[in-house]
């Protein structure tokens, strides 16, 4: 079944409205979204995260946190910008029940983009 990129962002509790304020048309909002699917933050940040290496799951899960609030997936953003602060100064490793959050609303994300 194909979703508009508005019923999009309310499955995957992103924000449409700001979206669509900053790129205008729902094409160009699409042409982002997908280019999420393939665009390695988040490969990026599970590979950080299961090194165990602090600092470069903090590097990943800022940058990751960037990429999401750009396009507006709100839900995303919020998930890892907890994983940010938890991470941020220390040398603790990620906390599993943050990075299974983001794992499930990636996969949630990642499910919606091909309705698209």
């Amino acid at each position: 079944m194909q979703v508009t990129i508005e019923e999009f962002y309310n499955a995957v509790g992103g924000s449409y409205a700001s979206v669509k304020e900053l790129f205008l048309t729902d094409e160009r909002i699409k042409k982002y979204v997908l280019k999420f699917k393939t665009e390695g933050s988040y490969q990026k940040l599970m590979d950080a995260v299961g090194s165990g290496d602090a600092t470069a799951s903090f590097e990943a899960a800022h940058a990751f946190k960037g990429v999401a609030g750009n396009i507006g997936l709100t839900k995303l953003y919020n998930a890892a910008s907890e994983l940010t602060e938890q991470l941020r100064g220390s040398q603790e490793p990620a906390d599993p029940q943050l990075v299974d959050k983001i794992r499930a609303y990636y996969d949630e994300v990642q499910e919606k983009i091909l309705e698209l």
